[in-house]
């Protein structure tokens, strides 16, 4: 199994938003980054920015509703997608 470690900024962070420059990551990894934060209801908004596809850097945007964690939020996310993407590693193989 190979181990990747994003190369992640802070540009901003508040008690409850967080805008993140990420390198050498695209529409496919920040997309289903994004649709993972669309189904919490703690989420008051989330996006990207792709500049521009020569410029290997895009932005990641999340705003959190009052009284939401952003860090509890941000992880709870992350174990999320590492969940769905393990299920779809399971299913690959009993596919194939």
């Amino acid at each position: 199994m190979e181990v990747v470690c994003l190369k992640i900024r802070v540009l901003k962070l508040t008690d409850r938003e967080v805008e993140l420059e990420i390198e050498d990551e695209g529409h496919t990894f920040l997309g289903a980054l994004q649709s993972i934060f669309l189904e919490d209801p703690r989420v008051e908004f989330v996006g990207y920015n792709v500049p521009h596809p020569l410029i290997p850097k895009a932005i990641f945007m999340l705003r959190v509703t009052p009284g939401s964690e952003l860090s509890t939020v941000l992880k709870d996310g992350v174990k999320n997608l590492n969940a769905k993407l393990k299920e779809l590693e399971s299913r690959f193989l009993e596919a194939y």
